[in-house]
């Protein structure tokens, strides 16, 4: 009996191997199929590994032969399944170790007091090219100082923080004589645009005593609309419901002698082409002082750009943004203030109207990103 183990990169070419050698009586005792090569294990090439059995010199394949001879090959294969695990816990343990020093290579080599600045923007998910270029500028100018105290540093760190966006504040527009300020409110659903309008609504109906005057185009979700007309009863504020870009012309003229008009939109998903052209055409219509966006402070920095990229045509004047009790990172803010300069407006930290929202300032959003 000949027994004999054939490596190939496939089943077919193994078999011709076999039927060379061994003839084409030859039986097949065991096949398995590994990797090898690459990197740790990573890429490599496939292959066959099959060991094959023939008759020599009149010897019978016989049953019991065939049992005997399998069961040699499964003890070699029990060996070799011992040795593939040992193996593989190794590359495990290897490729983690690799990871780690990889992270590390990534990670800029600052003293302690800058690591721990650096650490604290890091979780607090601001970009690590700014997070780095802030703690370096901190750093040199610490360097510098004459006051080597902590309080010193932390001084410098918020000043440096502050000054790429300390002049980028909201300025309210000012209303043509005679007619209303048409502020208009768009932005992702579920990000809180009709709690934010009323909230000001109530303000400026309540506390400014002006004459206000709601409109909504979320005809999409009935608790919207209740919503507002519940908050137009409570504070005497008539509320229209409009279905479409005609009837929207139609009620602002009927508002024409209002001091201010709110208008909600429905929110729109930033991914749905449809709903956002429609929404431009109702935004044509409305011919705006300003177009306040609405954005949630859970959401992540990569989500706002692929909002302000679906309203890049849209000309959005301020940022609202909503949900602040809902987060402890302020980074993804810091981040869009840094890079695209949009004045944030308003800063929304709650259910209750109107007292859950104030107007938003640099130096607030910077507290909130070194608060620990």
């Amino acid at each position: 009996m000949r027994v004999k183990r054939y490596v190939a990169v496939n089943m077919q070419e193994a078999m011709g191997k076999i039927k060379a050698e061994l003839g084409n009586n030859a039986v097949i005792l065991h096949t398995r199929y590994f990797k090898e090569g690459g990197f740790f294990g990573l890429f490599g090439k496939n292959y066959v590994e099959v060991t094959a059995a023939a008759d020599n010199d009149g010897e019978d394949v016989s049953a019991n032969n065939l049992a005997a001879i399998k069961q040699k090959i499964n003890n070699v294969n029990i060996n070799n399944d011992k040795e593939i695990v040992t193996d593989l816990t190794e590359m495990h343990k290897m490729m983690k170790e690799m990871s780690l020093m990889l992270e590390n290579l990534g990670e800029p080599k600052f003293p302690k007091k800058g690591q721990n600045l650096y650490k604290l923007l890091k979780k607090q998910e601001v970009d690590d090219k700014i997070a780095q270029k802030i703690v370096k500028l901190t750093l040199d100018e610490y360097a510098d100082s004459p006051i080597q105290k902590k309080e010193e540093l932390n001084r410098i760190f918020f000043a440096n923080l502050l000054k790429p966006i300390q002049n980028i504040k909201y300025q309210p527009s000012k209303a043509k004589k005679g007619k209303p300020r048409i502020l208009t409110f768009i932005g992702p659903t579920g990000v809180g645009k009709t709690t934010t309008i009323a909230k000001l609504a109530a303000m400026s109906a309540v506390m400014e005593k002006k004459k206000v005057g709601l409109i909504t185009i979320d005809t999409y979700r009935i608790a919207a609309v209740e919503q507002l007309k519940t908050i137009g009863d409570i504070i005497n504020v008539p509320v229209n419901v409009i279905f479409n870009p005609e009837n929207l012309r139609e009620s602002l003229q009927e508002m024409k002698d209002y001091d201010v008009i709110y208008i909600d939109t429905a929110g729109r998903s930033h991914k749905n082409e449809t709903q956002v052209n429609e929404l431009k055409q109702y935004l044509e219509s409305a011919n705006s002082n300003e177009i306040f966006l609405v954005l949630s402070s859970t959401s992540k920095y990569q989500d706002f750009l692929d909002i302000l990229a679906t309203y890049q045509d849209v000309n959005i004047t301020s940022l609202i943004i909503t949900k602040l009790d809902e987060t402890s990172n302020y980074g993804s803010i810091y981040n869009l203030l840094y890079n695209y300069e949009y004045p944030i407006s308003y800063f929304a930290n709650g259910q209750n109207i109107p007292d859950d929202i104030e107007a938003a300032d640099p130096i607030k959003l910077v507290q909130m990103l070194v608060k620990e």
